[in-house]
């Protein structure tokens, strides 16, 4: 049995493309996060008994305040990462998503949808 959180529609500015027209100039990128937790009904309500899951906009916002992104593969990988630091994290499923960058269309994006044994495995047989 799991228990699922989210963080849906989470917009941050940050350097990210490979077009002319991106270079130089932060974006907005759409972030929608599901993390997969073991399934939990709290005794009290008290947050001690939770998973706390504000350290997740807290990490985003750090990783993209000032670093510079070619892909959103990347960015998705990295976001990756930050989520597994917390061990009760089994899956994720992270989704990006330039919303701006092209005006005929609601944005282009990405997403990965993984367990924590998948990417232990894929990260030790990895180059």
């Amino acid at each position: 049995m799991q228990s699922a959180l989210f963080l849906r529609d989470y917009d941050v500015m940050c350097f990210i493309g490979i077009h002319d027209f991106e270079q130089g100039v932060k974006q907005r990128v759409r972030f929608n996060i599901r993390l997969d937790l073991p399934y939990l009904i709290p005794q009290q309500d008290d947050i001690a008994q939770v998973f706390d899951y504000d350290f997740l906009r807290t990490a985003i916002a750090e990783l993209t305040e000032h670093t510079v992104f070619q892909t959103q593969e990347y960015l998705l990988g990295q976001v990756m990462k930050l989520c597994f630091r917390a061990p009760q994290v089994q899956g994720v499923c992270i989704e990006t998503n330039k919303i701006d960058v092209y005006p005929d269309c609601g944005g282009v994006g990405c997403r990965l949808d993984i367990t924590r044994a998948e990417w232990h495995n894929h990260s030790t047989h990895s180059p």
